[in-house]
């Protein structure tokens, strides 16, 4: 089973046991509750859990889980992740795709196809997405993804191609 976070507890709001949570991404809002879940410091260390109530807030979203049902019980859990199975993630859009799915994928040059590096991670600054490639000589760089920099992505071969011109400012 291949787990994806989708959240984050950040504290615990009241003394009923509700949690404020930060998601990422929209996965969060889109699940019908009650649902299971898996929450944990890790995907290794997860355990299933139901999540019974979502609601957002001006503040952010505020959730509810079985067996949490006091503020003590909402502290202790702060800190952990939130997960869901990646067949419970909606169906995407052709060309779009998952951060996840991002991740090991092979980074080469536009124009002679030669390899650039391999994305580490994805990161959300604020002004945008960006991968974090590390470059076949070891250094490292930070990639905006936006249809400047990166031009086309084949998952099925795992690769993406960046345009040069754009790269060439990195380097």
């Amino acid at each position: 089973m291949d787990l994806i976070a989708i959240a984050v507890i950040k504290r615990a709001i009241g003394l009923q046991g509700h949690c404020g949570v930060m998601a990422y991404g929209e996965t969060l809002g889109r699940l019908d509750t009650p649902t299971a879940v898996y929450i944990g410091e890790s995907e290794r260390r997860a355990r299933e859990i139901t999540l019974s109530h979502i609601e957002l807030r001006p503040q952010g979203y505020v959730v509810l889980l079985d067996g949490i049902n006091d503020r003590d019980a909402a502290e202790a859990v702060q800190g952990l992740s939130l997960y869901v199975d990646e067949s419970q993630l909606p169906k995407l859009a052709d060309g779009e795709y998952y951060h996840f799915h991002l991740k090991g994928m092979k980074v080469i040059s536009s124009s002679t196809g030669a390899e650039i590096g391999t994305v580490r991670d994805t990161v959300n600054l604020p002004s945008t997405d960006a991968l974090e490639v590390v470059l076949t000589n070891g250094y490292e760089i930070v990639i905006p993804y936006n249809k400047q920099a990166v031009t086309k992505v084949d998952k099925e071969a795992k690769v993406i191609t960046v345009d040069d011109s754009y790269i060439e400012e990195l380097l």
